[in-house]
């Protein structure tokens, strides 16, 4: 049973421009939860339509009324989704708020998971948070260890079976109304790019577990348009980096540094490869943490280097053709050793 009571619980949602993709079935899968929320806000911060006058929109608060849940569509003032969290963390009277964006549809129990792992020394409670279209298992790379940050490989975006403790959270959770005290950080531009991590990882700083609960499952359907892609303005994003950077520098956090190789053919190219990588590139790297993708990971054994699958490196890369010798060889007319290539291409 869960911990806490779906009483105890405000559901949030900011939304721009998604009346009609992907924020009814926000709201359905809201609906239909197997614990349900006190009460949920709605912030527009698009065209601030009277949702009630829309047939969609009028059968879904009937069934949020039919549910008991309360509601409030609130208009927003078109200042981006950070200021909106911000208000709904101020405005709310219970000791949890579930924090959604307006491309997630959370599955029935995601609510109930998570509200089931919510011990008292736990600030927020994620779920996992996967795209239909890339839905793998997590690989040996996924971190969500703050030196990570840059990694850009949250472990949310996978599927694992233990609960994990973690430093940070993304996208869509449920959180203690006294772990947000500290608030969100309100220099960040509309698009609010790293406002989830900045956010929970204050939670962290000052003592609360942060948790990733697996069996709290919601599927974010990352439409195209609206929301944050209605921004076209690359400053607005390297506003909010160079802002991750001073909080970073703030925090005393050194972020880690990779750099990554993959070997995406035979053996005998493997001990090729670690010829070149013994005598020139392990020196040339030694301030990074060195990945390599291999086939053959025995070729490396006591080489004391971080060794995983070249589809991992296909889950981070897409397109391996970076890193195909042959292929580098070829387009360069490469009439030189096949070590040579090697030094050249991780030059």
């Amino acid at each position: 049973m869960p911990k806490v009571n779906g009483a105890e619980v405000t559901a949030h949602v900011s939304t721009k421009d998604r009346y009609f993709t992907t924020l009814p079935s926000c709201l359905l899968a809201l609906v239909n939860q197997t614990v349900t929320p006190k009460k949920l806000l709605i912030y527009d911060d698009g065209e601030h339509i009277d949702l009630r006058q829309v047939s969609i929109y009028r059968n879904i608060f009937a069934m949020l009324d039919i549910k008991g849940i309360e509601w409030e569509v609130i208009f927003g003032d078109r200042k981006g989704q950070v200021l909106n969290h911000q208000k709904a963390l101020e405005k709310v009277d219970t000791k949890f708020l579930w924090r959604l964006d307006d491309d997630n549809v959370a599955e029935p129990t995601a609510l109930e998971k998570m509200l089931e792992a919510m011990e008292d020394d736990v600030g927020a409670v994620g779920g996992l948070v996967l795209h239909p279209t890339h839905f793998r298992k997590i690989g040996d790379l996924a971190s969500n260890a703050i030196e990570d940050f840059d990694l850009g490989l949250n472990v949310q975006w996978y599927t694992f079976d233990e609960q994990k403790e973690v430093d940070h959270l993304y996208s869509t959770f449920l959180y203690r109304k006294e772990a947000g005290k500290h608030g969100y950080c309100m220099d960040l531009s509309p698009v609010g790019h790293n406002e989830e991590t900045m956010f929970t990882y204050e939670m962290k700083r000052a003592g609360w577990r942060i948790l990733v609960e697996p069996k709290a499952v919601t599927w974010h359907l990352r439409d195209n348009k609206g929301g944050i892609r209605s921004y076209n303005d690359e400053a607005l994003w390297k506003n909010d980096k160079k802002i991750m950077e001073e909080k970073l520098k703030e925090w005393g956090i050194t972020v880690n540094k990779y750099k990554f190789f993959v070997l995406d053919n035979g053996i005998g190219d493997h001990i090729v490869f670690k010829k070149v990588f013994d005598e020139k590139l392990r020196e040339r790297y030694k301030d990074s943490t060195i990945v390599i993708g291999c086939c053959y990971p025995n070729v490396f054994e006591g080489a004391e280097v971080k060794l995983v699958s070249v589809n991992d490196m296909k889950a981070y890369y897409g397109n391996l053709d970076r890193f195909n010798i042959y292929k580098w060889m070829w387009d360069r007319n490469w009439v030189l050793s096949l070590d040579q290539a090697y030094g050249e291409l991780y030059k």
